[in-house]
């Protein structure tokens, strides 16, 4: 197993840029199901209306997706922070720093 550097700035910066993808995935999740929404009472038929709608409810749950899953990442960037914390205060470091 090779060794793992972390530097606090990267992971800053790291969830910095995680924060405006999450809010970014929102948006476009919303705005599809909106859409998806207007197109759905929309006075409008035939088959390039169900195409459409079609594509767009499988763009939506592909956002759903996306949007689900990134959440998982996003909370193991901010666990790496407590992750930190917890070894710093561990008694095997203790230990070291008292040799």
């Amino acid at each position: 197993m090779g060794n793992v550097k972390i530097k606090a700035s990267k992971v800053a910066e790291a969830k910095a840029q995680a924060k405006i993808v999450e809010d970014s995935l929102r948006e476009t999740h919303k705005k599809c199901s909106d859409l998806t929404s207007y197109v759905a009472s929309a006075k409008w038929d035939g088959k390039a209306r169900d195409s459409f709608l079609t594509y767009i409810e499988l763009i939506e749950k592909y956002h759903k997706e996306v949007k689900s899953r990134y959440k998982k990442q996003r909370k193991a960037l901010q666990k790496l922070s407590e992750f930190e914390a917890d070894f710093e205060e561990s008694s095997q470091v203790r230990e070291v720093k008292r040799l």
